[in-house]
């Protein structure tokens, strides 16, 4: 499965990153999950789909075939690198980070990302810059109206 995964990480177009790959052998199905620095539409699933059944690796890893299925991370995914941080500027996260060996969480507005850390605005307080190597655990506020 790892050299698959290499496979199909060389066939996804810059600035777009594999977050899983699995298989479901009873339905016969590969599920790929992907994310990039931009929202993924259904273009972009249908064309990295396209480049995957035209390069022949899953004819070569599954020679009694197989169904792909291309698609997005959920809404609900958890955030966790620079990047995802990046494409929710001005967007609310909740937070949980370790300090002094305990969890705590926040709610925060993601302000700014750097490569190492995420510029947070709390209500009532300066604007924060958390080292994203501290964060446990990030997760999008949805808001519904």
């Amino acid at each position: 499965m790892d050299i698959l995964k290499e496979d199909i990480r060389s066939l996804l177009p810059s600035g777009v990153f594999l977050i899983d790959l699995s298989e479901d052998d009873r339905r016969r199905m590969l599920n790929c999950v992907i994310d990039a620095e931009k929202p993924v539409d259904l273009n972009l699933t249908t064309s990295i789909s396209k480049d995957i059944h035209k390069s022949g690796i899953l004819e070569k890893s599954y020679p009694k075939g197989m169904s792909l299925s291309v698609s997005s991370v959920g809404i609900d995914a958890p955030i966790k690198e620079a990047y995802q941080f990046k494409k929710n500027i001005n967007k609310s996260i909740s937070l949980s980070m370790i300090k002094d060996g305990k969890t705590y969480s926040i709610k925060a507005v993601i302000i700014d990302v750097k490569d190492d850390y995420v510029e947070i605005k709390r209500e009532g307080f300066d604007n924060e810059f958390v080292p994203i190597a501290e964060i446990v655990h990030a997760k999008l506020i949805i808001k519904l109206s």
